[in-house]
């Protein structure tokens, strides 16, 4: 029996926290790992459970309780994670769903058998390796959705290429920006597109081709590159290493940078989804692509993770409410990507309650965290279960954070995926902090990416020599694990020395009856910092100083909107639905 107290009891405490470090430097050195690589080790749980233990019988010196808590942030879950292409791994997802639909336009409800898929993927690969595109090269993709973004991805992966995602709303000159930063070689754009891209490619030299993913009477198409042709070798890469994707932050909070995500990153973020806690696809299962694809967690939560899974995906061209609800109800899909705008949209329009959406047992939210009424909302008018959150960003490939299927809270972005670590840090010691104390959210695990594109110095102010990266956002985890997200770091306003989240405030504007969307930043002052200014946009008719009272009524004086209300039409938002509040100042 362990002793509590007293010098013998002390002397014990010691001597296992001695063993334990033992043990765990014996797991390290067999694996070939160093201590940052400790969440890959599923061995480690039962490492983690003797010292769970241990704490329940003694208290701790502070050595080993500090142990305690870094170990409390991992993931209780772990999935393997193989050593292959990210190509190949989608590829493998195929096996014995040869007559099974993969693939659904839902425009024109053109459909691709898994088999279809497969053979035009092989072939699509070898006529883009006789183009000449192989190994280092870079392929970008702008437009708006369509299935064939499938073909895209893999052929270039296959081919030990990087594949760069553009939105198709950049001006041409902001493409060209994007293009030239990457080294693109290869543009491929649907037909909205064509105008800008030739713009382009007119100016930027390294690009020797550009391809429409559509029809097109004058350009090469994507149909082109289908036409059979002898196969050819995937090229073989280094996943820990070799750069898959090139998704560009979404520069919210300053200059859009490119995010490396290797073969090993995607891979590990397509296996962690999988598991049966998370975001598993089984048979009858399928996913309504609406959001961006050009966008990585539309891309790769969207579309790569039913597909490597086998299961289907229907694609929309855009988001569109009416399409959108009769698409799930006609497909009858079971899951579909969504975004805050969308759960607004969800629970205030009354055409939602015309449409059978009783086979969708999974919209999960990402972007920015949910309100509990907005999420009570919808889950009851849709009579769900749940409404599913996840967290992450570009640089996390993108998920660290999902709420798992049998565990959900109101509010919370979930708890780490598989194989991740996850903690949160006090912003000005960096000492890491017990539940429900507030701090910047730091994660770390095999899907964080290997840096940004040429920008060393932007790379090390994220992803620290451990492996730990900084977010930027404001959080806690509470008794269970789960974690909320707060706020912005950068888009915390300070007033005389106050901290004040803008989500507070926006939480307690939304709740007013005539206000149906709402931003608040921080406006510049000489002497105060930044006052509080709140943007709204409203269902009926209201006064600025009529939301003002209402709002400054319920919360601390520091808080009041001293920067004034303006009713607008609309916010400003980014293709994944977070608000830019840059666009505001």
């Amino acid at each position: 029996m362990l002793m509590s107290s007293g010098c013998g009891g002390k002397f014990l405490q010691e001597e296992l926290v001695k063993g334990i470090d033992k043990e765990m430097e014996a797991e390290w050195k067999q694996s070939g790992r160093t201590s940052g690589d400790l969440q890959y080790n599923p061995n480690i749980l039962v490492i983690a459970v003797k010292m769970n233990t241990i704490m329940k019988c003694t208290s701790f010196c502070s050595r080993s309780t500090n142990l305690i808590k870094r170990l409390y942030h991992m993931s209780k879950y772990t999935v393997e994670i193989p050593n292959v292409s990210i190509g190949q791994y989608i590829l493998n997802g195929f096996n014995k769903r040869d007559d099974k639909i993969a693939l659904v336009e839902g425009i024109t409800d053109k459909k691709t058998t898994f088999a279809e898929l497969h053979e035009q993927i092989q072939h699509v690969t070898s006529n883009l390796s006789a183009l000449g595109f192989g190994p280092g090269h870079v392929a970008c993709l702008c437009g708006f959705n369509a299935p064939e973004f499938a073909h895209v991805f893999c052929s270039v992966t296959l081919l030990g290429g990087a594949l760069t995602i553009a939105n198709p709303q950049l001006t041409a000159g902001e493409l060209q920006t994007q293009v030239n930063e990457t080294g693109t070689s290869v543009l491929f754009v649907t037909p909205d597109c064509v105008e800008k891209a030739k713009v382009v490619s007119q100016t930027s030299k390294q690009i020797r081709h550009v391809i429409v993913v559509g029809h097109h009477h004058e350009l090469p198409t994507l149909e082109k590159l289908m036409r059979p042709r002898p196969h050819v070798t995937p090229v073989v890469v280094d996943p820990a290493s070799h750069v898959a994707l090139l998704p560009f932050s979404s520069g919210t909070t300053g200059l859009p940078k490119g995010v490396m995500l290797t073969h090993r990153n995607l891979v590990a973020e397509l296996a962690a989804l999988s598991h049966e806690h998370f975001l598993p696809f089984g048979d009858g299962d399928s996913s309504l692509a609406a959001l961006p694809m050009v966008h990585i967690a539309g891309l790769v939560i969207g579309l790569l993770n039913p597909l490597s899974q086998g299961a289907a995906v229907v694609t929309l061209p855009r988001f569109q409410p009416d399409t959108f609800l009769a698409s799930l109800e006609k497909y009858k899909t079971t899951f579909s990507l969504i975004a805050p705008p969308v759960v607004n949209f969800l629970a205030t329009d009354p055409s939602v309650e015309r449409y059978d959406l009783s086979h969708w047992r999974t919209p999960y939210s990402g972007a920015a965290p949910l309100g509990k009424d907005l999420t009570e909302t919808v889950v009851r008018k849709l009579g769900l279960t749940g409404l599913r959150q996840g967290y992450g960003m570009s640089e996390t490939s993108p998920a660290t954070h999902t709420t798992p299927l049998d565990w959900w809270k109101y509010g919370s972005i979930g708890v780490p995926l598989p194989n991740t670590e996850s903690k949160v840090v006090d912003i000005d010691t960096m000492a890491t902090l017990n539940a429900h104390a507030h701090g910047e959210i730091w994660v770390r695990g095999p899907q964080v990416m290997k840096g940004y594109l040429n920008k060393p110095e932007a790379t090390r102010e994220t992803l620290m020599e451990d492996g730990w990266l900084r977010t930027g956002d404001i959080g806690y985890y509470d008794d269970d694990g789960h974690y909320f997200v707060v706020d912005r770091l950068k888009e915390i306003i300070k007033y005389k020395g106050y901290q004040i989240a803008p989500a507070y405030l926006e939480s307690v504007l939304l709740q007013h009856p005539a206000v149906c969307d709402a931003a608040v930043v921080g406006k510049a002052h000489p002497v105060h910092g930044h006052l509080p200014t709140a943007y709204v946009v409203c269902n009926t008719s209201v006064t600025a100083d009529d939301i003002a009272q209402f709002v400054n009524m319920q919360v601390a004086p520091y808080k009041r909107l001293r920067g004034g209300v303006n009713i607008v039409k609309e916010l400003p938002r980014s293709p994944s639905g977070k608000i830019l509040r840059k666009n505001l100042l």
